[in-house]
């Protein structure tokens, strides 16, 4: 999972983590985060979202690529 705090509508502080098989994982409102992707193997993935109007996506592109560092 990446996601990231909000700065006036530009993602910052991104964080990296990796759920245990069969964990939950809940997104608050208002934090960026990456799509879902798999590492090891094929996985399936139950995603809920909310209803109703208005926006509910919107995307971010990097000027420069982000690279996880060890």
């Amino acid at each position: 999972m990446i996601v990231a705090e909000d700065d006036h509508g530009s993602p910052t502080r991104l964080r990296v983590f990796r759920p245990a098989p069969d964990q939950g994982v809940n997104i608050a409102m208002n934090t960026w985060h990456g799509v879902l992707t798999v590492l090891e193997r094929p996985a399936r993935f139950l995603v809920v979202d909310r209803g109703g109007d208005g926006v509910n996506l919107e995307e971010h592109h990097f000027a420069e690529p982000w690279l996880v560092k060890p």
